[in-house]
C-alpha cells in the first residue's frame, strides 16, 4: 500500500462547535447531507473526521450510501458554500493517499468535478478583485477638485437595520462565504466610503483565504490520482496546466505556491504539458518565485525550471528575461547547487550564452570550486554527483575562447594538468584538452607538452585517458610555431605508438584510431616528422583504415587531412602516391556527399596533378566525367539505343586518349568529336597537353581555361565545339 503525504490542512468551519465523530454514526451524519446548507457542513465535517482516520478508510469506501451522497452534494451544492466543499474534497483527498482507493475517486468523477469547482473559483476571485480594485481607482480625486476632506462622503446603510446590526447578523451566518459573494457582487457603482473600502479588502482577504484552502486541497488530490497516466490524459485535456498557472498569483500562500510548483514539476515531464506551460508563459511567473526566502518553494521551482531547460526556445527565454544571474548566484548555496548546477551546465550548450559567463567572475569561481573538488576525499556538498556536473560545465565553457583564457589564467592550467595526471581523470583531460584548442591559450602549453607526449607513450595510463592526451597533444602540435616537433617525435618515440594505434590488426577503440589519425596529420606538418611516418608505413595504415572505416565521414575527412599533410612536402608525397592506392581514394571521394570531404579530396588532387606520374591524366579525365556525369549519360542512353555501334563500358579510371577515340554522338549525327573541326587535339595532340608542361606559365594558362569551363554549366547537356577545342 503506497502512502501520500498527508498534510494538516485547519478547516475554518463556521459551526460553532463539531462533536467528536463515531464511525458507528455514519448514517446519522450521512443524514445530515440532505439538509440545509448548515446540517450539510456539519455533516461533512464529522465526516472528514472519520476520514483523516486511516483505519477507518476501508469501512467508508465500503458505504456506497455515503460515497454517493458526498458525491451528489458536492456536484450540486459547491457553488453555495466554500467550507462545504473543502470539507467533502478534503474527504477524498484522504481518499487519494493510497493507490487502493484512487477507483473510488474514479467511479464517482471526483477529480473532473474538482477541476471544475477549482476553474469556477479562479474566475471568482478575479471577478472579485477587479470590483474591488475599480472601488479603488474611484476613490483617487481628480487634480482639480477639493480636498476629499472638505467633501461629505456618501455612506451606503444597509438595506434594513443600523451598521451595527447587519455586523451581527453578518457574524452569525452558517454561510459567510455566501453573504461575503453577495456583498461583493450587489455593491454599488457609487463612492464608497473609506471604512466600506476597508471592509471589502478584509472580505475579500478572508475570501481568498478560504479559497486558498479548497484550491490546496484539490490540487493535492488531484496530484495523487495524476499517478495514473491515463487520468493525466485527461486532466491535460481539461488544461489542468491552465487552472495551475492562473493559481500561481496567489504569491501570499506559500504551501499552496509549494504545491502548484510541485505538480506542474510532475506534468512538466511530458511534451504535451510543457508546450502548454511555454503557450502560458510559465518562465515569466517563475521568474520572481527565485526570490523568494523559502528555501522549498525556490528548491522546487529550480527543478520544474531544470524541466524546462531540455526545451531551446524556453532556455532562450529564461536568459532573455535574465534568469542566468540567479542561477550563477545559487551555486554559492548548499541547499540549491547541484540544481543550478544542473541548468547552468544546459544553458552552456548555446554558444551566444557560454559568452555570458565571461563577463562576471563565474568561470573563475567555478575552476576554482572544481579543483577544490574534484577527485577530493570529501565530494561537495548538495548530492555526490555535483562535481561531475560541475566538470561538464567547465568542459563546456572551455570551448568558449574568452572563458578558456580566464581558465588557464593565473597558474589554473597548471593545476588542471596536475590534477588530471595524478588521478589519470579523462574528463579532467579532456577540459585541457578544450582549452587547448584555442591560439591564446596554446603558448601556455608549450611547457607542458613533455608531460603529455610521456602519458602518450607510456602504456600505463587508460585508454581513454590516453585518447584525451594524444587530442590535447594534436591540438598543441598542429599550428604551433614554437615547438619543434621532430624533436618531440624523436624523444618521445611517438611514431611507433602511432603506428601501433593504426594498425588494423591491433583493432584499437575507434575513437583512439580516429585520434591517431588526427595526431598523424599533425606531425605530418613537419617535413622530418611526415618522412619519418611515410617510412614507417603509415601511408599505407592510414589507406587500410579508410578501407574499413568509409562509412565514418570524420575518420574519411580527417585521413584525407592527413594526405594533404603528407603530399605538401616532395619526399613523402612521392612515397604517397607511387606506393599507395591513396589516389584512387581520392578520385573515388571527388564526389562525396560531404562537402568539407570533397574540398579536401580537391586541394589533395591538386597537387597530385602537378606531379610527374600517370595519375595526371587519370585526375583531368575523371573531374571531366564528375563535372559532365549528365550530359555523358545522356549521350551513352542514346547511342546504345540507336544502336550506333557497341560501345564499350567506362573503365573505372578512363584514359588520356579514351576522350579522342570513342565516338560520343547520336546516329542523327554524322559529326564526330574526332573530326578536325571539332576534335580535342585539333593541330595538337591530347597526350601532349595532358603532360605535365614545364612552363608554369603555360601550365597556369590550361588549369585557368580547365576551371572555366567546369564552372560553366552544360547548356542542352551538349558541349559547344568552341568549349571542346579550349579543353584541348
Amino acid at each position: 500500500m503506497v502512502v501520500t503525504y498527508l498534510p494538516e490542512f485547519t478547516i475554518m468551519s463556521p459551526v460553532e462547535s463539531v462533536p467528536v465523530a463515531v464511525l458507528n454514526c455514519i448514517d446519522d451524519y450521512v443524514e445530515l447531507l440532505y439538509d440545509d446548507i448548515p446540517e450539510k457542513i456539519k455533516g461533512s465535517a464529522l465526516i472528514l473526521q472519520l476520514a483523516r482516520n486511516p483505519d477507518n478508510l476501508i469501512e467508508l469506501a465500503r458505504n456506497e450510501a455515503l460515497l454517493s451522497a458526498l458525491s451528489r452534494v458536492l456536484r450540486e451544492e459547491w457553488k453555495r458554500s466554500i467550507e462545504l466543499s473543502t470539507n467533502i474534497v478534503y474527504t477524498f483527498f484522504c481518499f487519494s493517499t493510497y493507490i487502493e482507493f484512487h477507483t473510488v475517486i474514479i467511479q464517482y468523477k471526483i477529480g473532473s468535478l474538482c477541476m471544475d469547482v477549482i476553474d469556477y473559483e479562479l474566475k471568482r476571485y478575479d471577478q472579485w478583485k477587479e470590483r474591488v480594485e475599480g472601488k479603488k481607482q474611484l476613490l483617487t480625486p481628480d487634480k482639480s477638485e477639493l480636498p476629499k476632506s472638505r467633501i461629505p462622503e456618501p455612506k451606503r446603510r444597509p438595506k434594513s437595520g443600523t451598521w451595527a446590526v447587519a455586523d451581527v447578523n453578518l457574524q452569525k451566518s452558517r454561510s459567510l462565504v455566501s453573504s461575503y459573494h453577495e456583498d461583493l457582487c450587489n455593491a454599488s457603482d457609487e463612492y464608497l466610503s473609506k471604512n466600506d473600502e476597508e471592509q471589502m479588502k478584509r472580505k475579500l482577504k478572508t475570501l481568498s483565504k478560504r479559497q486558498e484552502q479548497l484550491l490546496r486541497v484539490a490540487f493535492y488530490m488531484l496530484l495523487n490520482i495524476a499517478d495514473n497516466i491515463k487520468v493525466e490524459e485527461k486532466m491535460h485535456k481539461k488544461d489542468i496546466v491552465g487552472l495551475l498557472i492562473g493559481a500561481m498569483e496567489r504569491h501570499s500562500n506559500i504551501d499552496l505556491l509549494i504545491l502548484i510548483v510541485s505538480f506542474l514539476q510532475k506534468l512538466s515531464i511530458f511534451v504535451e504539458n510543457k508546450n502548454a506551460m511555454a503557450s502560458k508563459g510559465i518562465i515569466e511567473k517563475l521568474g520572481p518565485l527565485l526570490d523568494s526566502p523559502n528555501a522549498d518553494l525556490v528548491n522546487v521551482t529550480l527543478k520544474l525550471l531544470f524541466n524546462l531547460t531540455f526545451d531551446t526556445k524556453l532556455r532562450n527565454k529564461m536568459i532573455k528575461i535574465n534568469l542566468l544571474p540567479k542561477f550563477i548566484q545559487f551555486t554559492s548555496d548548499d541547499r540549491h547547487i547541484n540544481l543550478a548546477m544542473k541548468i547552468l551546465y544546459h544553458l552552456s550548450m548555446d554558444d551566444r550564452v557560454k559568452l555570458m559567463f565571461t563577463q562576471s567572475d563565474c568561470v573563475k569561481l567555478l575552476t576554482d570550486m572544481l579543483l577544490l573538488n574534484v577527485n577530493s576525499e570529501c565530494s561537495m556538498e548538495g548530492s555526490p554527483g555535483t562535481t561531475d556536473v560541475l566538470l561538464a560545465l567547465c568542459v563546456n565553457l572551455a570551448w568558449n575562447e574568452r572563458a578558456a583564457q580566464q581558465m588557464a589564467a593565473e597558474g589554473r592550467l597548471r593545476e588542471l594538468l596536475a590534477r588530471g595526471f595524478r588521478h589519470r581523470n579523462a574528463m579532467l583531460v579532456k577540459l585541457v584538452r578544450n582549452l587547448s584548442h584555442h591560439p591564446q591559450t596554446k603558448p601556455l602549453f608549450v611547457e607542458f607538452v613533455g608531460d603529455i607526449a610521456g602519458a602518450v607513450t607510456s602504456g600505463e595510463a587508460p585508454e581513454e585517458f590516453v585518447i584525451e592526451c594524444l587530442g590535447t597533444l594534436s591540438n598543441i602540435l598542429c599550428l604551433s610555431n614554437n615547438i619543434d616537433i621532430y624533436a618531440v617525435v624523436e624523444r618521445y618515440n611517438l611514431i611507433p605508438c602511432i603506428m601501433e594505434i593504426l594498425d588494423p590488426e591491433n583493432n584499437k577503440d575507434p575513437e583512439l584510431v580516429l585520434e591517431g589519425v588526427v595526431a598523424a596529420g599533425a606531425l605530418a606538418a613537419e617535413e622530418r616528422a611526415a618522412s619519418a611516418l611515410v617510412a614507417a608505413g603509415g601511408g599505407e595504415a592510414l589507406v587500410a583504415l579508410l578501407r574499413l572505416r568509409q562509412a565514418d565521414d570524420e575518420h574519411v575527412l580527417q585521413t584525407v587531412f592527413a594526405f594533404r599533410q603528407l603530399l605538401s612536402h616532395p619526399r613523402a608525397a612521392e612515397h604517397l602516391v607511387a606506393h599507395t592506392e591513396a589516389p584512387a581514394y581520392l578520385i573515388d571521394l571527388m564526389q562525396d556527399k560531404n562537402v568539407e570531404i570533397r574540398k579536401m579530396c580537391d586541394a589533395c588532387l591538386d597537387i597530385i596533378s602537378q606531379m610527374e606520374n600517370e595519375w595526371a591524366a587519370r585526375i583531368k579525365v575523371e573531374r571531366f566525367r564528375c563535372h559532365n556525369g549528365q550530359w555523358l549519360s545522356v549521350v551513352e542512353t542514346l547511342g546504345c539505343e540507336s544502336g550506333a555501334g557497341d560501345a564499350d563500358e567506362l573503365p573505372p579510371y578512363l584514359s588520356a586518349d579514351y576522350l579522342t577515340t570513342h565516338r560520343l554522338t547520336t546516329a542523327d549525327s554524322q559529326t564526330s568529336l574526332n573530326d578536325d573541326s571539332d576534335s580535342f587535339s585539333g593541330d595538337a595532340d591530347f597526350n601532349r597537353v595532358n603532360s605535365r608542361n614545364t612552363s608554369d606559365g603555360q601550365t597556369d594558362e590550361m588549369y585557368g581555361t580547365m576551371d572555366s569551363l567546369f564552372d560553366k554549366p552544360l547548356e542542352n547537356s551538349m558541349l559547344s565545339s568552341s568549349e571542346l577545342k579550349s579543353f584541348g
